[in-house]
């Protein structure tokens, strides 16, 4: 039998059900607008300057992170000179390129020096591999 304190953690949850109830509700009647409008946010917002800057700062991070200690392993000076190719590629697309130019410069030297990159850092991975890896592995 329910007894009055039982009643106000009922009529609480009660709450909480309705609660859950109308966001499920709005839920359904907005996500469908937001997905409609939400690749043509998403675009805008991607392809600001500020994206591709921070995003540049992020490749001359991990750039660094990997091609220091990989060259100070297997000494071959080819890899990082490849990094620091794809990495003025990158730094051409974002700041370089004149806006006469069109977006065709922009994203042509942004996609070489992003295929130079990944390749820069297959190769210092495995010269990491084959060079430093040990017996047996």
């Amino acid at each position: 039998m329910l007894n009055a304190s039982n009643m106000t953690a009922a009529s609480r949850w009660d709450g909480v059900g309705q609660l859950i109830s109308a966001l499920c509700i709005v839920h359904c009647v907005v996500l469908p607008l937001v997905l409609a409008f939400l690749p043509v946010a998403l675009a805008e917002a991607l392809e600001g300057e500020a994206v591709h800057h921070g995003l540049l700062a992020l490749v001359v991070v991990s750039a660094l992170a990997a091609f220091i200690p990989g060259w100070r392993r297997h000494r071959r000076r080819s890899t990082p000179v490849l990094a620091a190719l794809g990495v003025a590629l990158l730094a051409g697309g974002a700041f370089a390129v004149p806006e006469d130019a069109g977006e065709a410069w922009e994203t042509g030297l942004t996609l070489a020096g992003g295929l130079v990159m990944a390749v820069a850092h297959g190769r210092n991975r495995t010269l990491c591999r084959d060079c430093c890896a040990p017996e047996g592995a």
